[in-house]
């Protein structure tokens, strides 16, 4: 792509389209691992006094639990140095099962699942009540999440994008990253796409951080909580665990209304998550419209209009309208193999799972008996220091 760009010699269409792709593919799997492995982006919501979630959360966060289909709850009672490599490998063994090369729909940072990473919990917390817990911080945030976006959307021009005291119920700064230096116009405009989806109200995934211990373990058998949480409002029918019941390994939670959370491997958790998010797709279509969300070429925080644009016309592009969404612009016919900016990407969270494993391997080395890391500071149950802007 370079030297096409230093001589300035127009590329074909159908190139330019898969380049610009490859761009929205690539800063897609910066954004989602940043905010699903990175330990200053992760959301680590408090459990012990669920009132803090409102201060913890910025718009970024609020924005994050949107266009996901669950929310994946990594619990533990202790910091282990198993945690960055679990993060790091459920990141890419997400991305696996859920990316389509050219044609999933990327923009408003859509994915399969938002990790959250909570506060350490009391060691002696049983299955039934941890799951009882991890749905009421889920119905917290996701109540959260709603009011910090209502909020922002009748926001007045007007406002600074850094105030104090913040408007009400706004949280107190929007975010990081791509958020410092948004228009505060975008960001408004951007909540019509953000979608609090009714199938993440209703199903989310426990992992107990105590369950992965071997750092050659395969991700998809790590034994995992799938736990309906009970909120099914908007869903195009109610979610059962009979399609899965012989993959069940045991029922933690039974009600009148069935099983309400089971032990499963994550991959039938995964699969399972799959194919509801097809069912609701095809019942109700999907959501963001590709077409309606992406018609100025407006992605929620990738590229963004301006440097698509500005790519474009480096590369060649004429005065044809260029539109969204991003799924439509690869012609698969001429690239029958995947390549560009998102197998970039995709080659450096594996060569990050790769020095996440080789550093574990290191510590067990040196420290054989090391399991636990240190407490970060003043007492703190957080895994990680809070990262603020």
């Amino acid at each position: 792509m370079a030297s096409n760009e230093r001589r300035g010699a127009p590329l074909p269409r159908h190139e330019i389209l898969h380049q610009l792709r490859g761009l929205q593919e690539g800063r897609h799997r910066e954004l989602v691992s940043n905010r699903s492995v990175d330990s200053r982006w992760i959301f680590q919501p408090s459990v012990s006094d669920m009132t803090s979630i409102a201060a913890e959360m910025t718009l970024e966060d609020a924005n994050d639990c949107c266009n996901k289909a669950t929310g994946i709850y990594v619990h533990a009672a202790k910091r282990t140095i198993y945690i960055c490599l679990l993060l790091q490998t459920l990141h890419n063994y997400l991305y696996e099962r859920w990316f389509r090369p050219y044609k999933s729909e990327i923009e408003y940072v859509q994915f399969i699942a938002k990790t959250f990473l909570p506060e350490l919990l009391p060691e002696d917390l049983r299955l039934e009540p941890l799951a009882s817990l991890a749905v009421s911080v889920h119905a917290a945030i996701c109540r959260r999440a709603q009011e910090a976006r209502d909020a922002v959307k009748v926001l007045s021009l007007r406002d600074q994008r850094d105030w104090d005291p913040s408007p009400p119920n706004c949280p107190k700064i929007l975010g990081r990253g791509v958020y410092v230096g948004q228009d505060l116009r975008q960001i408004i405009r951007d909540q019509e796409f953000f979608l609090l989806r009714p199938l993440f109200r209703a199903i989310i995934i426990i992992i107990r951080l105590e369950e992965y211990t071997d750092k050659d373990m395969d991700i998809a058998q790590l034994p995992v909580l799938l736990v309906r949480t009970g909120v099914e409002d908007g869903l195009s029918a109610p979610i059962s665990f009979e399609p899965i019941a012989h993959k069940i390994q045991g029922a933690v939670q039974v009600t009148a209304k069935g099983e309400t959370a089971v032990r499963v491997a994550l991959e039938v958790a995964v699969d399972f998550i799959l194919s509801l998010d097809k069912r609701e797709n095809d019942a109700l279509g999907h959501q963001p419209d590709p077409v309606a969300s992406t018609q100025e070429l407006e992605d929620g925080g990738l590229a963004g209009r301006d440097e698509i644009l500005a790519r474009a016309r480096k590369l060649g592009w004429g005065d044809e309208p260029l539109v969204g969404p991003s799924s439509e612009w690869v012609d698969t016919k001429i690239h029958t193999g995947w390549c560009g900016g998102g197998v970039y990407s995709d080659n450096r969270m594996r060569r990050a799972q790769k020095f996440e494993r080789e550093t574990l391997v290191r510590v067990e080395e040196m420290e054989p008996q090391r399991r636990e890391l240190p407490k970060i500071f003043n007492g703190s149950t957080k895994h990680f220091n809070i990262y603020s802007a």
